[in-house]
């Protein structure tokens, strides 16, 4: 009966070393970046931004002869080669615009690709044309932004 019961604790024994041995491993894989487990975050729409590319002077709503449209965001858990889409969208609210574009109008599409891993803020944004006279369309707008066909973050902004 000795024996039995040494028996049993080694197997005891054994089943717990390698449960904890396969927890402790489990734990140290490391998750490659992919474009579906990326996280864009802080999205901030603005009228410039600085050096290291984050927001001055945010705000959500523009007038109509703004110099442009900057959008900040920091970016992170994105492979090097990854594509960025931002597109820039005239939801509406001036009827005369949607008469000509209809509503939901993607006015720009940007796109650049990830060139460093890691983590930090990037920006773009849509200037004006430089066409004399012109003005933004009153209303509703919205930027999107995706990573490799995956919507990532959107925010919404207003020109009046």
């Amino acid at each position: 009966m000795k024996n039995f019961y040494k028996s049993c604790k080694l197997v005891f024994l054994v089943a717990v070393v390698l449960l904890l041995v396969t927890v402790s491993t489990t734990g140290c894989v490391q998750i490659k970046p992919s474009s579906e487990t990326g996280v864009i975050s802080q999205i901030t729409l603005s009228k410039a931004v600085d050096e290291k590319n984050r927001p001055i002077e945010p705000t959500n709503v523009f007038a109509t002869d703004a110099a442009g449209f900057y959008v900040s965001f920091m970016m992170s858990g994105f492979p090097v080669g990854a594509k960025v889409e931002v597109k820039w969208i005239y939801v509406g609210g001036d009827p005369e615009v949607e008469e000509v574009t209809g509503k939901n109008y993607v006015a720009e599409t940007q796109n650049a690709t990830v060139e460093k891993k890691g983590r930090g803020y990037t920006y773009t944004v849509y200037a004006h044309p430089g066409i004399p006279g012109y003005t933004w369309p009153k209303g509703d707008w919205k930027v999107e932004i995706s990573v490799d066909g995956f919507e990532k973050g959107s925010a919404t902004f207003r020109v009046e």
